[in-house]
């Protein structure tokens, strides 16, 4: 396994070498992956405890789970609401920050690795642009993709919450997401959530 050099993402990820970099179950965040059963890594009570959020239709839905560990605040996955083995279609395991420097500063060291380790992915950067759930147009989010050629796609995103809309929405200010979703997610997102 390679190891990004750079402390937080030595602690928040294990990303495998290049050469295995092109299958998307091969990329794993705290252990998990797409298509491993959310039972397990975590209790049924655990999941139905947690913070839910349908997407259009409730084709599928997201809970947010608090961890305690040093390495993430929390971690997210999306599931079909009737799987009863939850399997994982989308992950992500976020780290709050201070201030959006040092965000911004590990945001752009984790694009960088892996630009290198997924060379053969076709990289998308969406630049900063206004959080659009923010309706100020003061809330900004910067994200780079990478389309892999087995589908799917990984997600790198900083986003910089002003505090109003933080507060108002119980968010954290400043955060960075690493984010893994399955082709048939993404298309989801992209041809009907989105749309």
């Amino acid at each position: 396994m390679k190891r990004l050099s750079l402390y937080l993402f030595l602690i928040l990820f294990t990303l495998p070498t290049p050469s295995q970099a092109n299958d998307i179950r091969d990329f794993q965040i705290e252990g998990m992956s797409v298509w491993d059963s959310a039972l397990d890594h975590f209790s049924k009570k655990k999941i139905n405890n947690s913070v839910e959020y349908f997407y259009k239709d409730k084709k599928f839905l997201s809970i947010t789970i608090l961890v305690n560990s040093d390495s993430y605040d929390k971690i997210d996955f999306t599931y079909k609401p009737k799987d009863k083995k939850y399997k994982i279609y989308g992950i992500r395991g976020s780290k709050v920050f201070n201030n959006i420097k040092d965000c911004k500063m590990e945001y752009k060291k984790a694009v960088k690795e892996l630009s290198e380790m997924f060379k053969n992915s076709k990289k998308v950067d969406a630049g900063e642009r206004s959080y659009s759930q923010d309706t100020t147009g003061k809330s900004k989010i910067y994200n780079v993709y990478f389309w892999l050629k087995s589908g799917g796609f990984i997600e790198v995103s900083c986003f910089n919450m002003t505090e109003e809309f933080a507060k108002q929405n119980n968010w954290d200010n400043n955060n960075l997401t690493i984010g893994i979703s399955t082709k048939e997610f993404s298309d989801f997102l992209l041809n009907e959530q989105y749309k």
